[in-house]
């Protein structure tokens, strides 16, 4: 592994290693001292973070004591894949460290490090301080590199398609919406029609994934008809939302994906466009994939060891409930929605309640009150609980409810209801009804990340071989190690709605990029999270997480 052949590395002239050699050991010790002990060397990455950008030209390590210049050789810089030495790198003190403790892995212009890629740096035991300190047995340090912009440009022979792109929460509606200030979905249409339009032209990318709630049915004022002026039906509902101004050049864009073919387009049904079937989608998106699994839900598996849902399964408010009302899909959250859209268009997915203790509790008694705090926060002036003023005709439904009313038809049984509408749902690992009920409060609650529920159904069952799971459905952005086991990654895609309704420091405009081993040919899983923003008229990709799971 020694030879000349294998090995790249430059050494410093004789009167440089005899002046540092005359100047001690530059760690207080003094080697020219008869007698005095030589120590322990060590040695880290610097900094100690595992993880260095694709495009960087050095690699850094940091040493307990001064190194000899003249036994630089005794570091080799292999690829983790190939396990052989990489050609072109040279060896040698970082100038922007004078002390001699650190030195610095110098890539050739010719060599570029792979994104998502893992390497490996052996330092033998022949590396030794100036005062003949040495490495009790050759350590062995792993570097990743991140993550390429998925829009960037790459050389021709990596123009391999390994990507996939997320996103979720659009919430498009019609145009009545628009023009009656209830939409969502106002302000960031010019920036998704150039962030789809990058998409398009990337090479990088193989799958644009949308995971649920690309348009919404269920954010309608509650005194005014889902069904009106020539809008018969729920398909003729959704042709319009398509057909609205600040629409209707997003659906374009991503048709023009779909028919291209260079990338897939796939959906993913959510709980605002659970009415939403595989015929009426294949009218507005004839080449597009849908991916729904039990009406008004989906799952997709876009590449083994991934899953994607919207994540309203395991949110007793969203879930679609077939078990309350025959013949209808609507959970009890759509008529908060209902009253939402009617009140100031403060944000209801995330309830604002505040923890509680839930022992000896009946689950009627925290879903009411929960549902009480849902209104509450709405805060419509004067608002009359118990008067009929939501108006229906809807998968169903026919009648005006109050918010009290229409709470009851769901409060009776509502614990059993909740575990046979996790079965129909195809739910493997249901959860309990308090869990149910918190996945639908928000960020007060750990389960309102929906990280508890990823958790449970993908990552702890025994046999599972899910490594990520990427929800949507809380309009919460995030990206992170699996809280359990570790070795497993959880993303949110967040949402693309106007930032005045998202919670707190809330993000819109994000995404999600995958590039997994079973594409790249690396040894690692990649997730990443970035948020869209205009730059100067260019659309940029603002990275803001960044998680990789080893499979070596």
């Amino acid at each position: 592994m020694m030879d000349a052949y294998r090995r790249n590395f430059i050494k410093l002239s004789a009167i440089t290693a005899i002046s540092l050699l005359m100047n001690g050991c530059g760690d207080g010790e003094d080697c020219r001292e008869e007698g005095t002990p030589p120590g322990v060397l060590t040695v880290t990455l610097y900094p100690e973070e595992d993880m260095v950008e694709h495009t960087a030209k050095q690699i850094f390590l940091q040493f307990n004591k001064m190194i000899t210049p003249l036994i630089f050789d005794g570091i080799i810089l292999l690829d983790g894949k190939t396990e052989l030495p990489i050609p072109g790198y040279t060896v040698a003190y970082d100038s922007g460290n004078p002390s001699g403790h650190r030195i610095a892995i110098n890539l050739s212009d010719e060599f570029h490090l792979k994104e998502s890629w893992k390497y490996t740096i052996l330092v033998t035991e022949k590396v030794r301080s100036v005062c003949g300190a040495t490495l009790p047995e050759a350590v062995t340090l792993n570097v990743v590199t991140s993550s390429r912009d998925p829009f960037g440009a790459v050389e021709s022979e990596e123009s391999q398609r390994s990507k996939i792109m997320i996103i979720s929460d659009l919430h498009m509606n019609e145009q009545r919406a628009c023009d009656e200030g209830y939409s969502l979905f106002t302000e960031n249409g010019a920036l998704l029609v150039e962030f789809l339009e990058y998409v398009r032209n990337s090479k990088q990318i193989k799958e644009l994934v949308i995971l649920g709630d690309l348009m919404d049915m269920w954010v309608v004022p509650m005194a005014y008809h889902t069904y009106h002026d020539g809008i018969g039906d729920t398909e003729a509902y959704f042709r319009a939302v398509a057909e609205a101004d600040v629409n209707k050049e997003v659906i374009a864009k991503i048709n023009q994906i779909a028919n291209e073919g260079d990338i897939r387009f796939s959906y993913v049904p959510g709980n605002h466009d659970m009415l939403f079937t595989k015929e009426i989608f294949h009218t507005i998106f004839p080449n597009g994939h849908w991916q729904g699994g039990a009406p008004g839900t989906g799952v997709y598996s876009p590449e083994t060891a991934v899953v994607c849902e919207h994540g309203h399964n395991y949110d007793l408010f969203n879930a679609p409930d077939s078990v309350t009302t025959s013949g209808s899909l609507l959970p009890p959250g759509y008529f908060i929605t209902r009253i939402y859209a009617t009140g100031n268009l403060k944000s209801t997915e995330k309830l604002s309640i505040k923890p509680q203790s839930t022992e000896n509790k009946s689950a009627k008694l925290i879903y009411t009150t929960a549902w009480a705090a849902a209104v509450i926060a709405i805060n419509i002036p004067n608002f009359d609980l118990t008067k009929p003023q939501i108006y229906t005709h809807v998968d169903g439904y026919t009648e005006q409810y109050s918010s009290n009313s229409a709470r009851d038809i769901y409060s009776q049984n509502i614990g059993e209801n909740w575990q046979k509408r996790q079965k129909i749902n195809g739910v493997r690992h249901p959860n309990p009804e308090i869990i149910g009920i918190l996945n639908g409060t928000g960020k007060y609650f750990w389960f309102g990340t929906l990280e508890y529920s990823a958790a449970a159904q993908y990552f702890s069952p025994s046999g599972s071989d899910t490594n990520i799971v990427v929800f949507g459905h809380t309009h919460e952005a995030m990206l992170k190690k699996d809280s359990v086991t570790h070795n497993n990654i959880y993303a949110n895609s967040g949402t693309w709605i106007d930032s005045k309704y998202l919670n707190g420091d809330a993000l819109t405009a994000t995404c999600i990029v995958l590039n997994t081993s079973a594409s790249s040919g690396s040894d690692l899983d990649n997730a990443t999270l970035y948020q869209a923003v205009n730059q100067g008229g260019k659309v940029v990709l603002k990275k803001i997480d960044e998680k990789v799971l080893d499979h070596s």
